[in-house]
């Protein structure tokens, strides 16, 4: 069998099938694992990337039935059951998982793409991270960059992605940068977090819209809601109620549009380019191809609610196409996907976090903040991801500190001097 796409449905679906019959080939274009939820945190100097990046052949040394290759899919031909890549041979297969995730919708706006800076791949947190510490170090060599706008930063989206991203750099910015930069007014350094909708955490009940909004403005987040981005130029972002602000970066965390390779499939994509399932997560017509993922549409057997993308959805979808496979090669029937809702949950900053369970009730402040960790720790590939997250954040919980704030630049020269 083949899986696409070594991201948490992908993961799941072979690590399910490591009692089955099977012949596991997993190929993603990446020779790693992305812990996605936890991206902002390496952009803001909080983790270092090989906790929220692992090798994906080591997670399967223990798993003799699994192979992992590198490459890139162009075309997905479920008639002939084959799959070409860019960069490799072909493969065919008996039974297929799309795995493939999503990619950043701007949505059009003018310059976005260009001059935006999403967070949806690793690659995404560390072009961030060196941006940001870059535009401080040219504001202290030039303090006049400091009024252009050069430390502030925009936020697009007021959904998990945007209030944890703005919320870690007001901790980056409130805590460790004015200790850095004593000479910076930190009033000079604005954070402007941008929603369209008219409130931030729109999928949360009204008290926990209401704490994280108030949060953030403690924290020096600026906080504006029924107004959204028209344009994006390398100093200014425009919003469409024609405000301009003097801002060098933008972070956009406002939307995903599935994998382009889900037109390759015979069904009618839905919003967002998402691929419809079958209940038990099947592609219709074709009960030997499963899709998961960020690029699945995936409806809740008990609510009939269409499933967020997110990495417990995508990680559980994958268990359970693994486990149906599994069935169909034992000769057995396939099992309807059965999601275990745990709440929705985001972290907001030091001690303030907001937890939402299935039936509405709500956890906010410090409980929520350790039900966040416990969650995010259970989630992570291996026990020594989970020690490096907890070192880390043990770390700058008692003392404030993000020792990863460092930007290392390649440099033509460097084969030509010592650093002596």
């Amino acid at each position: 069998m083949l899986i696409l796409g070594g991201g948490f449905g992908g993961i799941g679906a072979a690590r399910s099938l490591a009692d089955a019959n099977a012949d596991v080939v997993l190929v993603d274009r990446n020779d790693y694992h992305t812990f996605q939820p936890l991206l902002y945190q390496v952009a803001t100097d909080l983790l270092e990337t090989s906790a929220v990046g692992h090798a994906l052949r080591d997670l399967f040394h223990d798993q003799p039935n699994v192979t992992v290759h590198q490459g890139t899919v162009t075309s997905v031909d479920v008639g002939k059951k084959h799959v070409e890549f860019s960069d490799r041979a072909a493969l065919d297969y008996d039974y297929l998982v799309v795995a493939l995730g999503a990619t950043v919708n701007f949505f059009g706006t003018k310059g976005a793409d260009e001059h935006g800076f999403p967070m949806y791949t690793l690659v995404d947190a560390m072009r961030l991270k060196d941006q940001v510490l870059e535009r401080w170090e040219a504001a202290d060599r030039d303090p006049s960059l400091i009024d252009d706008g050069a430390l502030n930063v925009v936020v697009v989206g007021g959904g998990p992605t945007g209030v944890e991203s703005v919320g870690a750099l007001a901790e980056l910015y409130r805590s460790n940068f004015a200790e850095d930069y004593p000479d910076v007014p930190q009033e000079k350094a604005r954070l402007i977090l941008v929603e369209a909708g008219p409130t931030v955490f729109a999928m949360f009940k009204q008290d926990i819209r209401d704490y994280t909004k108030k949060a953030l403005e403690q924290r020096g987040v600026e906080v504006v809601v029924g107004d959204s981005v028209a344009e994006v130029a390398p100093t200014r972002v425009t919003l469409k109620s024609g405000r301009e602000i003097e801002a060098h970066t933008l972070v956009w965390g406002a939307g995903l549009q599935a994998s382009e390779r889900g037109g390759d499939l015979p069904v009618e994509l839905q919003r967002g380019h998402r691929v419809p399932v079958e209940p038990d997560l099947s592609l219709t017509g074709h009960p030997e191809v499963f899709a998961v993922g960020d690029i699945a549409w995936i409806t809740d057997s008990k609510t009939k609610d269409v499933l967020p993308q997110l990495g417990s959805v995508a990680l559980q979808a994958g268990e359970w196409a693994g486990e149906n496979i599994a069935r169909l090669v034992k000769g057995e029937k396939t099992k309807p996907f059965e999601y275990e809702d745990k709440g929705t949950m985001a972290t907001i900053g030091r001690g303030a976090a907001v937890v939402q369970f299935r039936r509405g009730r709500t956890m906010k402040g410090k409980a929520a903040s350790l039900a966040w960790g416990a969650v995010h720790l259970a989630l992570l590939s291996t026990g020594e991801d989970r020690a490096k997250a907890v070192i880390d954040w043990t770390w700058a919980g008692f003392t404030h500190e993000r020792s990863n704030r460092i930007s290392v630049q390649a440099d033509v020269n460097d084969d030509k001097r010592s650093d002596t």
